[in-house]
């Protein structure tokens, strides 16, 4: 790499005076400047150390406006992960984690989305970690089983390997923003539970303790006045 690079190389550094602005090392993306490495073309060019070990000379108005960040080795990662991307999403062929890869994205970043917000619209992000495809697939394929759907464990926090888990539909649906755990004289439920375990409508019990402040005891024990679908509303006069 190092030999290619000099070919920029008009004019040594021994023979240049040296730049008013010093860049020695400062870093520019993956690259940090070890040196001046004189003009080539009128503009100052400097060596650079890259993080993949290799060295690289650069123009300094490059390096300044970020046109270049690495050796080049960025440029190939990029190009076999998007290699990587259209191997899984062929037509007909798309792949579980390449189909909740692309969900999750759009679930954060794409305003037009039916329920954006309720995922990037009230904050919820995808980790660095998993912009990138080839590193959300190997962790998808090692934690999520057939039969289960990528599932974060907060429900208010980010989609990130430590906040995520393989689960069924059902724990899934245990874990929604609309349920809640219930404790009531020394047993802890989710509200389905106890909406089986009372046969009070789960949407009845969530309404009475999120939406009229019930405590739980008058909402677990208090009969319910209508099964039918207007049950709530008509409970909410009796607060």
């Amino acid at each position: 790499m190092i030999k290619k690079a000099k070919e920029r190389v008009l004019r040594p550094a021994s023979e240049c005076r040296y730049p008013k602005t010093d860049l020695v090392g400062q870093r520019f993306g993956r690259l940090v400047v070890k040196e001046f490495a004189g003009r080539g073309r009128g503009s100052v060019l400097w060596l650079c150390l890259c993080d993949c070990g290799n060295n690289s000379i650069v123009y300094g108005s490059d390096l300044k406006k970020g046109d270049t960040q690495s050796c080049g080795c960025y440029r190939k990662q990029k190009s076999s992960e998007i290699h990587t991307i259209h191997g899984a999403a062929k037509k007909g062929e798309k792949t579980r984690a390449y189909k909740r890869f692309h969900d999750i994205h759009t679930r954060c970043y794409n305003p037009k989305f039916s329920r954006y917000k309720d995922y990037g619209g009230r904050g919820i992000y995808v980790c660095d970690e998993w912009r990138s495809f080839p590193v959300f697939r190997d962790w998808f394929e090692s934690h999520v089983g057939e039969g289960e759907e990528l599932d974060r464990i907060d429900n208010d926090g980010p989609y990130a390997p430590e906040n995520c888990r393989g689960a069924t539909r059902k724990k899934q649906m245990r874990n929604t923003r609309r349920n809640i755990n219930i404790t009531w004289d020394g047993e802890t439920l989710c509200l389905k539970d106890w909406a089986k375990r009372t046969g009070i409508n789960a949407e009845t019990l969530w309404n009475r303790i999120r939406r009229f402040n019930w405590p739980i005891e008058k909402a677990l024990t208090t009969p319910a006045i209508n099964r039918g679908r207007h049950q709530h509303t008509r409970e909410s006069t009796a607060l």
